[in-house]
């Protein structure tokens, strides 16, 4: 069945960005929501319905679900992108950037999935699709709060696909590998070799993209793009499997270093 009406999180830029182009030009009815408005984009896209609204706000994201069931707009396809990738776990531990990764990667899509599944049921599929990463099988050491989150979401994901097979709630998430994207990563915190093998197995932005839209006219639960992408992640898993430490960049961007072994904590209140 083809996907008439989509909504789609984070289309500032990168996935959202080409999900946002691609659904416009198959003429599909289109909801775009975003932490800030980008005038840009609106002017450039009229027929598109903007909304302002922080995934990390449930009440907020709550009533945007509650105003499109009353309007009968609700999307017949919600692709949850929004996410943020931060360094948050170097030579000390980054509490708050940890937070703000797992309150938007996972809470701001599990904001959605909440009212979505106290809605009426529908006589059409409702395809709630996680836009998640092949990097939750295999974690980042700086990126703690990326890693946690994917896997997490891809755990929900995994059982909801389970629980609700039998009605009008299709879960389903989507494994992206590495793909150009302007969202943050720590390619820059690798070894020169790694950040090389991993561009190897790179996947296009439009091609995914492509992949995506088949993908969400689809019952099935979880798809790997780029495909080429999955034997690099499985080996990063079994190599960290064989050698659980290996040699880290011990650079530090932000916080204290650690104190050396045996230096005693300061004392007083």
């Amino acid at each position: 069945m083809k996907t008439e009406s989509v909504l789609i999180t984070g289309t500032t830029s990168g996935v959202g960005r080409a999900l946002l182009e691609r659904y416009v030009r198959a003429g599909a009815r289109v909801v775009a929501v975003n932490r800030r408005r980008i005038p840009e984009l609106e002017t450039r896209f009229p027929a598109v319905r903007f909304e302002c609204v922080d995934v990390r706000d449930s009440d907020a994201v709550r009533s945007l679900i509650n105003a499109l069931c009353l309007t009968g707009q609700l999307p017949d396809c919600f692709f949850l992108n929004a996410g943020i990738n931060e360094v948050d776990n170097d030579e000390s531990f980054d509490l708050d950037a940890y937070r703000a990764v797992m309150e938007t990667n996972l809470y701001g899509v599990l904001h959605f999935v909440s009212p979505l599944t106290r809605i009426p049921v529908r006589k059409k599929p409702l395809h709630i699709i996680a836009v998640s990463s092949l990097a939750s099988y295999v974690g980042n050491p700086y990126g703690l709060g990326y890693f946690t989150s994917k896997r997490s979401l891809s755990t929900c994901f995994d059982v909801w696909s389970k629980m609700y097979k039998e009605t009008d709630l299709v879960f389903q998430q989507v494994m992206l590998g590495p793909v150009p994207s302007a969202i943050k990563t720590m390619d820059q915190r690798m070894s020169p070799w790694v950040a090389k093998t991993r561009q190897l197995f790179s996947g296009d932005l439009s091609v995914a993209v492509e992949a995506m839209v088949s993908f969400a006219e689809t019952t099935e639960k979880k798809l790997f793009t780029p495909r080429r992408a999955v034997p690099l992640y499985l080996g990063m898993k079994l190599t960290t499997g064989l050698f659980p430490v290996l040699p880290q960049d011990k650079r530090t961007l932000q916080g204290h270093a650690r104190r050396k072994t045996g230096t005693k904590p300061a004392e007083g209140g």
